[in-house]
Order: structure tokens, then sequence, then C-alpha cells
């Protein structure tokens, strides 16, 4: 893995979550904050959807599904918030 792709990797995990956590108490999906992120960066919906199973995996976000069906939703977590504002 070279160290540009590792680094955009990091950027987009950085940017999911601090969409989040600007946004604390709402739950977003994957799709969503690619399209709000993608006005400033040119993530794609992979790039998204990785970063996003990444900070579930370090429990800085959190999946809500839907309740009358499959659409997974992602909410910040007090870790992800803590997080953010530490700059970590």
């Amino acid at each position: 893995m070279s160290t540009k792709d590792q680094q955009r990797r990091e950027e987009a995990r950085h940017e999911v979550r601090r969409y989040l956590a600007e946004r604390a108490g709402l739950a977003f999906s994957a799709e969503t904050i690619g399209r709000k992120l993608r006005r400033e960066f040119e993530f794609t919906d992979e790039e998204i959807r990785a970063a996003v199973v990444f900070l579930v995996s370090a429990r800085q976000v959190e999946i809500e599904p839907d309740d009358l069906g499959a659409t997974e939703f992602y909410r910040i977590t007090a870790a992800g918030t803590l997080a953010h504002e530490r700059n970590r």
C-alpha cells in the first residue's frame, strides 16, 4: 500500500467522522454521507463505505438499522465525538 493511498483512507475516515460529529444525534446512510462529502472532496462510494466500516469497528460510529427495512444508518458515538474533539 502506498503512502498516498493510506493518507487518502485516513482523510476519508476523518471527514466522515467530522461530518457525523457536526450532526451529533442524527443518523445518515453511507450514500447520504458520501453525497454531502463529495461537494468538498472526491471520495468514491467505496472509500466512504470503507471509512464508515472502519469507524464502526473502532466504535466511533454505530449502526442504526431502519425499523422497517434493511437500510443501515450511521451515528457518531461518544467515543467518536471525543476523538473528533481531540483531533485524533
